[in-house]
């Protein structure tokens, strides 16, 4: 039985590393007197001198959090999208694909692998097994 995986992200995500082409600048993103407070300086010596300039950058900067904070939701539409609307031109392969057609020993890797107490150690050991190679 499959269960629902929810999608996390660090909360850094929306606010950190947000590139801005035009200055050459990775920059860190909470609001407008931060920005202005952490790189006012860089960013005049970059280019970005007039008020018009600054306003462009804060808008694409909340354009570009916006658009990551919308990412798990919009991952979940396209999702359930799909899963509404595919269907297999081949069912058949998908019906070979049980567990009878793999190798026991790569059955029981995956299966350890999503288990509660997976240990890494361990797996790269099952799947050292499978691969009949070293998996490190």
């Amino acid at each position: 039985m499959a269960t629902a995986r929810r999608f996390c992200r660090c909360a850094c995500f929306c606010s950190q590393n947000l590139y801005v082409a035009r200055y050459g600048l990775h920059l860190r993103f909470r609001d407008e007197q931060q920005l202005r407070r952490d790189y006012g300086p860089l960013l005049r010596s970059r280019g970005c001198v007039t008020a018009e300039d600054f306003q462009q950058l804060l808008e694409e900067l909340e354009q570009e959090v916006g658009r990551r904070r919308r990412l798990g939701q919009e991952s979940a539409a396209r999702k359930a999208l799909i899963a509404s609307s595919y269907h297999p031109a081949r069912p058949a392969v998908y019906k070979s694909l049980q567990d009878v057609a793999l190798a026991p020993e790569f059955v029981a890797a995956a299966e350890y692998s999503a288990s509660p107490g997976a240990d890494l150690e361990v797996l790269l050991q099952r799947l050292e097994i499978v691969s009949g190679a070293d998996a490190r």
